[in-house]
């Protein structure tokens, strides 16, 4: 901006930067007003060779809403150049053609080619489906051909060739829910910072994620990710000191979507993937699969260390069977289990819980076209051994022990997983078995008449389409996938259920299934967590599974379950409020105060787990 003045050592600098061939036009000032343009283009002959020019620039009607899932674009750097096979050479040294924003090689004749030509100085996707779907947003550079004499002046200009738009990518997020679940994430984090859980615990709730998802393909319906950023303050590139606050841990790091990239103890969650093991191996068969459960599970062949665990707070929930041990979340349930199947390993081999969860796409990227995916971690003997081996001083022993697996049944130990992973992996079991590919687009149009609306009718023509995939199946025999289904129903539909009252207080329009998960995490308090789904009726299918992930949050129960059912409440009943554009910033305060008043009420409702 002109607003203040540009010294001559900046402008001597732009002129002598070797991003720009002699006949290029030079940026010497960004985003200058109206009131300049007009008093330049006036004194033309004052200023010659000074010119205004226009260029098209990304604007977000909608602010931040969805930033994590479109991304942001900027200048392409060395590491991308190199990725493309361009090496970064100045302008001046190349043979080229211009046009008001990139230079192209004269050699370069195709559409296709000219799109895959980036130079230094060139725009790219950073992030988001920005950066996921590159090659189909942008464009095709325009060209301008032009005759030089041997000292390099402008001789003639032989041809010019306008700039083609890029095409259109559809997306899976319905704005609506994104704004919706993005505004209620916001506020519920905001209202758990600066509290403390019972064990005095400082709840920072540093950061915190929400899926919605389509379980019938994979396509993702809402991803919200908190802190998020102002998209606009990247769009003319960025500052350092700009750049640093946006990577600062103390910030909440907000350039991350932590929906794909934050890794979490799952807790309790986590309990549908050690269920199906046991069911998978056929151990929960008959007398196995019921327990009297005191609250207390000692530890088999244990002589030295820990050799008691309890539930939390030694509850006692007495006969408990599979469905009944995720109803009320028994943790003396898994760890019975977790121990029986190590000390028969010799049967049942020893990663039969590892094997359940990777076969739900635990430990592994979902695929998601999204950059900065995390792959969690599934722990095994084998890998502990590994790690052992490396660096022996780092842990006590390379031996895996029934402590390690007792751990890892309840989502607890070296188990890390992203809430995308979790709520894909819910979506699997919701469905049948199916894992799909998270998905964010739908498809690829391109426009016939660019200077006309993209909506106009007639005006769009199918480049492609973005159809679902499968990564996985589940196989479940006889009443397996009911038994865990009745157990994860109960959660929120028999009294005991972790997230009966919170989900009685905010029903949806049809019965949901999940799973609450309260994980531990050292010297902080606990994560929260629910994953689940809706309608969860016989004979009805599933239409929304949803993840809610808040690390330094408190109880599950009390904190992500209502979450997730403030969520779903309006849109199991077509009622989500309308995204707000930023044109319209009175109905977004209104709708922020809205969801602020809902929060007040979460502490009450809910229980621990």
């Amino acid at each position: 901006s002109l607003s203040v003045p540009v010294k001559v050592s900046t402008i001597e600098k732009r002129f002598n930067d070797t991003r720009y061939a002699p006949q290029d036009s030079v940026p010497i000032a960004e985003n200058v007003t109206d009131a300049v343009e007009i008093y330049l283009t006036e004194r033309a002959d004052k200023f010659p060779g000074v010119l205004v020019e226009r260029k098209a620039i990304r604007t977000y009607p909608y602010g931040s809403v969805a930033v994590h899932v479109l991304g942001y674009v900027g200048q392409i750097n060395d590491k991308e150049l190199a990725e493309r096979g361009v090496a970064n050479t100045s302008a001046a040294d190349t043979s080229s053609t211009t046009t008001s924003s990139t230079t192209t090689k004269a050699s370069k004749d195709s559409d296709e080619e000219l799109r895959s030509d980036y130079r230094p100085g060139d725009s790219i996707g950073k992030s988001g489906v920005e950066q996921a779907y590159e090659d189909d947003l942008r464009g095709v550079p325009g060209r301008r051909t032009i005759e030089v004499n041997a000292r390099g002046d402008l001789v003639d200009v032989v041809k010019v060739d306008a700039p083609k738009q890029g095409n259109d990518v559809w997306l899976t997020i319905d704005i609506d829910v994104q704004a919706h679940a993005e505004r209620l994430l916001e506020t519920k984090i905001n209202s758990l910072r600066g509290r403390r859980d019972d064990s005095g615990n400082r709840l920072n709730a540093p950061q915190g994620s929400v899926v919605v998802q389509d379980p019938h393909n994979g396509e993702l319906i809402a991803m919200a990710s908190y802190p998020d950023y102002d998209p606009t303050t990247l769009v003319n590139g960025i500052s350092q000191e700009r750049w640093e606050a946006f990577n600062d841990p103390n910030s909440g790091m907000p350039l991350v979507n932590w929906a794909i990239g934050g890794t979490y103890a799952p807790g309790s969650t986590f309990k549908l993937f050690s269920a199906y093991a046991g069911l998978k191996t056929g151990y929960l068969t008959g007398a196995n699969s019921v327990i009297m459960d005191n609250g207390v599970y000692k530890i088999e062949n244990c002589k030295s260390g820990k050799c008691e665990v309890q539930n939390a707070g030694r509850a006692r929930h007495g006969r408990v069977d599979l469905a009944r041990s995720l109803t009320v979340s028994s943790d003396v349930y898994y760890y019975r289990l977790a121990d029986k199947l190590w000390n028969l390993r010799g049967q049942f081999g020893e990663t039969p819980i590892q094997d359940a969860a990777k076969a739900f796409g635990l430990g592994a990227k979902t695929g998601v076209p999204l950059v900065g995916e995390n792959a969690g971690r599934i722990p095994t003997p084998a890998a502990r051994r590994e790690a052992y081996e490396a660096r022996p001083d780092l842990f006590l022993t390379g031996d895996w022990r029934s402590g390690d697996n007792i751990n890892m049944s309840i989502g607890q130990g070296d188990v890390l997983v992203t809430p995308l992973q979790i709520t894909n992996a819910y979506s699997a079991f919701a469905n049948g078995g199916t894992v799909y590919q998270p998905q964010v687009a739908l498809k690829v149009t391109r426009s016939k008449d660019p200077t006309k609306d993209v909506n106009a009718e007639g005006n769009t023509e199918l480049v492609r389409m973005i159809e679902p995939k499968v990564t996985g199946t589940i196989t479940f025999e006889g009443d397996q996938w009911n038994q865990i289904f009745r157990g994860l129903l109960g959660v929120t539909q028999e009294r005991g259920g972790t997230a009966y009252a919170s989900w009685h207080e905010t029903p949806t329009a049809w019965p949901m299934a999940g799973k609450t998960g309260t994980a531990q995490v050292k010297n902080k308090a606990d994560s929260a967590l629910f994953v689940g789904w809706g309608p969860a009726q016989p004979g009805v299918e599933p239409e929304y599974t949803v993840g809610v992930v808040i690390p330094e949050a408190g109880f599950g129960g009390v904190v992500s379950a209502p979450l997730a059912f403030r969520i779903l409440q309006p849109v199991s009943k077509d009622e989500v409020p309308p995204a707000c554009p930023v044109s319209d910033t009175e109905a977004c305060e209104l709708a922020a105060l809205q969801a602020a008043e809902q929060a007040k009420s979460d502490a009450s409702s809910g229980t621990r787990d």
